[in-house]
């Protein structure tokens, strides 16, 4: 099947059917999209020169797109300019280019031809058909897939913005049985009526570990107890996560605010009660909690960054460290200091830590989770206004937390969004391998 007058073979691989389709589960996302194109500099036609945006708020993805930017020629040292919307043509493209060569490498081998042919003999290529139509056809991929963000701010794109959130009030919390609530666990504010009458009452209204012999708590099984605080049904949930080999490591414990009308949910946050042996590195850390899950590891990560190794060590050997792994309000609820009363109520009622470790409170002050893995391709004043929320909450939770009365002895924060999810954008592998490697 050679073809001496090009100096190619042609490959049954059809390279079209390797641009995503309607539906299709592989493919660049919008924000892959959006990300490189913004990756380039603007392009002021009028003025003939570079122009970045000032702000982007108010600034819709289809007027990010439809702007003009510098695109570099290779290693030419040239340029032109082209929309955004035709470098993403173009990025879908080359992708699309780039896994029609693996494969037909792999075709090649399969066949017994060298990997690499010398310049004598002949090179697989795709139709020339295909390839004329290739760039034409990735500019509708992309229309496709950006067409339903179109309209949306911008900044919308990289923020996860509660996405998280609501999905867990509504799978954590929307019906919570009342048989979770045994009568024998109430908590301390549910006894002080009993306390006011002179009645005696134990120095502990619950024994979260089984400790004292009682017949009716089930390891197994979540402590949970529900009573009224103002308008709202509160519920909490507290259980050891490995309880079977006695490990008092890793708790998690839930606590919810409810309508005490209607039973709707309004606000909910979840903690992470993490206790470890005693540290001499930060890698330690990262070997012990990677063996619980990848938030926890991520954890690890992003507690590192903060305390550094000697401060992470300190922090974690004195205290029992509390991290908030979900804090979640309904917009009706927003803005009325709802959060932070939950978040007190549910601290003064966990367990007391057998071991008497003072509590430090792990925040990770990130309402509006930023998309790491495209953050650093963003233009700067992009970067500075994704970060404005979480600014705001840090200097507002700094301030609540300094005038609280909360039962913690001290609080930190983690960029915890920045290690989220193993692997991201390889963020994570390589501080793993920097933190081994340095105290190897």
């Amino acid at each position: 099947m050679s073809n001496a007058g090009t100096g190619n073979i042609k490959s049954n691989l059809s390279l079209l059917k390797l641009l995503p389709g309607a539906g299709s589960e592989f493919g660049p996302a919008a924000t892959d999209l959006v990300a490189h194109v913004l990756s380039h500099a603007r392009f002021d036609a009028n003025a003939d020169t570079h122009a970045p945006r000032e702000t982007f708020r108010g600034v819709s993805v289809d007027e990010v797109m439809s702007d003009e930017y510098v695109f570099p020629l290779g290693r030419t040292g040239q340029s032109i300019v082209l929309t955004g919307y035709r470098i993403a043509a173009g990025f879908i493209a080359e992708r699309a280019a780039d896994e029609w060569l693996e494969l037909a490498r792999k075709e090649r081998a399969a066949r017994g031809l060298p990997h690499d042919p010398s310049g004598d003999e002949p090179h697989l290529a795709p139709d020339p058909a295909e390839a004329d139509q290739l760039l034409d056809r990735a500019g509708d991929c992309a229309q496709r897939i950006l067409d339903p963000v179109a309209g949306e701010p911008l900044i919308s794109l990289f923020e996860t913005h509660y996405r998280g959130g609501r999905e867990f009030l509504r799978l954590s919390w929307e019906g919570l049985p009342e048989d979770l609530v045994p009568a024998s666990r109430r908590p301390l504010a549910a006894l002080a009526s009993s306390a006011e009458n002179g009645e005696r009452r134990e120095k502990r209204d619950y024994d979260p570990y089984g400790l004292e012999g009682t017949g009716d708590y089930d390891v197994d099984r979540p402590l949970a107890y529900r009573e009224k605080i103002g308008p709202f049904l509160f519920t909490m949930t507290y259980r050891h996560e490995y309880p079977q080999v006695d490990d008092e490591r890793l708790g998690t414990a839930f606590a919810v605010f409810h309508e005490a009308g209607s039973d709707i949910v309004a606000a909910a946050v979840e903690l992470k009660l993490v206790k470890v042996p005693p540290l001499t590195s930060s890698a330690d850390l990262v070997y012990t909690l990677d063996t619980y899950s990848g938030d926890m590891l991520s954890l690890a990560l992003a507690a590192t960054e903060a305390l550094g190794p000697q401060g992470l060590c300190d922090v974690f050997n004195a205290h029992r460290v509390i991290y908030i792994s979900m804090w979640e309000v309904r917009k009706p609820w927003r803005g009325e200091g709802l959060g932070v009363a939950l978040l007190h109520q549910a601290l003064e009622r966990l367990p007391v830590d057998v071991d008497g470790r003072p509590n430090a409170l792990c925040v990770a002050p990130e309402p509006y989770q930023t998309e790491m893995k495209h953050f650093e391709m963003l233009p700067a004043v992009l970067r500075e206004e994704l970060k404005a929320p979480a600014r705001r909450l840090s200097a507002h939770l700094t301030n609540w937390l300094e005038r609280s009365k909360l039962p913690i002895a001290m609080h930190f924060f983690v960029p915890m969004a920045k290690h989220a999810g193993i692997g991201s954008a390889g963020e994570n592998a390589r501080l793993i391998d920097r933190i081994m490697e340095s105290e190897a």
